[in-house]
């Protein structure tokens, strides 16, 4: 059986796909045979993932092989459990790293006074860039928009619409719409306003990989963005904020607890 044409088949994105695909080939290149069959051979994929270095890389083996099964229908109840442990090992692992960050990123209000400059210097596209972030929570490629004066000139990419009284910040592309459909805003801040009509009509980023245009523009990488506006809800308890931030971002509660809370304990409850 040829486990690609598994992964096609399946109703996920592409770039879901293109990851699984990449997973494959390298089990495959390792000499692992994924067990498909009625067997789970537990003891087989326990001796295989026990050679990889990182928990990521076990959870993404566990991953596929049950995505795998699940589209033939099999069983995976030992597999799953498997996972379980490592999930586990991931959130301790991720709460050590946390902690040790929490004192390296800058602070909310130092990241909104270089925001705040970024404006008063007239960097317009900075500026709007770096708002999205701050505001929204946003990926890199959500950030990656066109400016437009009609909605009629969008379509499947993530746009700025110009209107009378505010700007319509529209995300048809980012990681996670799959899950979470077409994501919609309409910012009335004067100041974003200003700079999206000062910017005009079109792309406000260069051509190129994006993370290297976004490289000089960018205050700080989006993950620690997203980690400053986390921890600044939680130090305040705010969680209706951190639900907020939650859906803007299109990132469910219990992934925020455990990878962007600077202060966590893996036992955070919102």
């Amino acid at each position: 059986m040829k486990l690609a044409e598994v992964i096609n088949s399946k109703n996920i994105s592409e770039g879901s796909k293109r990851t699984y695909l990449s997973i494959l080939r390298r089990v495959e290149a390792d000499g692992f045979k994924i067990p498909y069959g009625k067997s789970e051979m537990i003891n087989r994929i326990s001796e295989y993932i026990e050679n990889l270095e990182k928990t990521t890389q076990k959870l993404d083996v566990l991953n596929i092989i049950i995505s795998i099964r699940n589209e033939l229908d099999v069983t995976s109840d030992k597999i799953k459990e498997l996972r379980d442990t490592f999930r586990q090992k991931r959130v301790v692992d991720n709460v050590e790293v946390m902690n040790d960050l929490k004192d390296k990123l800058m602070s909310l209000s130092e990241f909104d006074t270089k925001l705040q400059a970024i404006y008063d210097n007239k960097e317009y596209a900075n500026f709007v860039v770096n708002y999205l972030f701050r505001n929204f929570g946003v990926r890199n490629k959500d950030v990656d928009v066109s400016i437009v004066n009609r909605k009629k000139d969008t379509d499947s990419g993530n746009y700025l619409w110009i209107r009378p009284k505010s700007i319509s910040y529209i995300r048809r592309d980012y990681k996670t719409k799959g899950t979470y459909g077409e994501k919609k805003y309409e910012i009335t801040d004067k100041q974003f306003r200003v700079a999206v009509r000062k910017l005009g009509q079109g792309p406000i980023l260069k051509t190129g990989l994006l993370t290297n245009v976004l490289k000089k523009v960018i205050i700080t990488k989006e993950s620690d963005v997203f980690k400053i506006l986390i921890d600044d809800a939680y130090s305040r308890e705010d969680w209706d904020e951190i639900k907020r931030l939650s859906e803007s971002r299109g990132t469910n509660i219990k992934t925020i607890a455990e990878n962007y809370h600077l202060n966590a304990d893996g036992k955070d409850k919102i």
